[in-house]
């Protein structure tokens, strides 16, 4: 039996990023994780520099201007306030493992599954492959299992381009026009690669081979030639509302098991980065906010299940609501807006900017019916 004060579950984004801000402290935590450290999924996380946290060091791409697209009709969104920012998970996971073995206070455990949570008297035990261990409070990561009524399904290219890079356009979304709520999203690097994404709000699980045809085709007329590095499709359950907390007490769930993935974006590394704060500060004792929690965030998963309603019924006419909201604001309240970090002025901009017959519309069925 082995005893910590923490026991994180999952070294993923966010229970390493948990695990840095406690990093040489006096609390002892063991990280388990049922991968193991070299075959780990490589991602590229992205999103605007607009809240400070400790991996800035890690970027390696930044760019000033982005283009939302619809019916080839292309409108910038600046970023030169708030640059829009990558980092490698590889190199994440790199800086995290070195930091971990050089730590006083933290052990990390890979190959290892947990069987089991159970309630003690003092101590939450964690059943793993026959061994016990025992900790005053557990934070888990671990991906459920989630049945939604909307999906985002998305097939990424990492690409080597044979035209110069810095011709190609960034693109946070170029919308297809079809009856479906699709687009394509073009993220150009510095070292003449690029990732490019098709990428679905869906009740329909698309296949990897479903889109492979299409994206094809896009990369080819929009870029040109290209050799492909690797690829990467995903499926992520999409749900404005909060999972249950766990049954036991003094275990929590963190990252996208929490419900850090913004239902309308599918952004999710800044809002692991300000959970990551919070938990850090009530571990140490130190009174902060669930960022997930707050008066603004539960205004925001409001808003996305209405968009998402209207996504599901209305795809077509979705795509033109999204359009507008780039149209109609002004670019620091967009950025502010995606980065679930808007004022209250931000919030009721874009409400006011929104069509109102029908988010009136899809309000009213939101109140009578929760699912989408």
């Amino acid at each position: 039996m082995k005893k910590y004060d923490i026991v994180i579950i999952g070294a993923g984004c966010s229970g390493l990023s948990l695990a840095h801000r406690l990093l040489d402290t006096n609390i002892n935590i063991c990280i388990l994780e049922s991968g193991n450290r070299e075959n780990r999924i490589r991602k590229t996380w992205s999103y605007w520099d607009i809240h400070q946290h400790p991996f800035a060091k890690l970027e390696y791409n930044s760019l000033s201007d982005i283009y939302c697209i619809n019916n080839s009709f292309p409108i910038k969104l600046n970023c030169e306030s708030h640059n829009y920012r990558s980092i490698d998970s590889r190199q994440f996971d790199k800086h995290m493992f070195d930091k971990i073995s050089l730590s006083k206070n933290i052990d990390i455990v890979f190959d290892i599954c947990v069987d089991e949570i159970i309630a003690g008297t003092k101590y939450i035990q964690i059943k793993s492959n026959n061994i016990i261990y025992e900790a005053k409070e557990v934070y888990d990561s671990r991906p459920d299992n989630i049945r939604a009524s909307m999906y985002q399904v998305f097939l990424g290219y990492y690409i080597n381009a044979i035209p110069p890079i810095d011709k190609v356009m960034p693109k946070l979304m170029d919308f297809t026009q079809d009856n479906e709520f699709s687009f394509y999203y073009v993220l150009p690097f510095k070292d003449n690669s690029c990732l490019v994404e098709y990428t679905f709000f869906t009740p329909t699980v698309h296949s990897s081979e479903e889109l492979k045809s299409n994206l094809d085709s896009y990369i080819k007329d929009a870029i040109g030639q290209y050799k492909l590095i690797r690829s990467e499709y995903g499926v992520i359950p999409m749900s404005p509302n909060l999972p249950e907390q766990d049954h036991v007490k003094n275990v929590y769930k963190i990252g996208i098991r929490s419900g850090a993935t913004r239902a309308s974006t599918g952004y999710t590394f800044l809002n692991i980065q300000k959970q990551s704060e919070f938990f850090a500060k009530k571990i140490q004792g130190i009174h902060s906010t669930n960022p997930l929690l707050t008066f603004k965030a539960k205004i925001l998963r409001k808003m996305d299940g209405i968009l998402l309603r209207i996504i599901r019924n209305e795809p077509e006419e979705a795509k033109n609501i999204i359009f507008k909201m780039f149209t109609l604001n002004n670019d620091q309240t967009i950025i502010r807006f995606l980065s679930d970090i808007p004022s209250i002025f931000d919030i009721l901009r874009i409400i006011i900017n929104m069509p109102k017959i029908i988010f009136i519309k899809y309000a009213i069925k939101s109140l009578i019916n929760r699912k989408i």
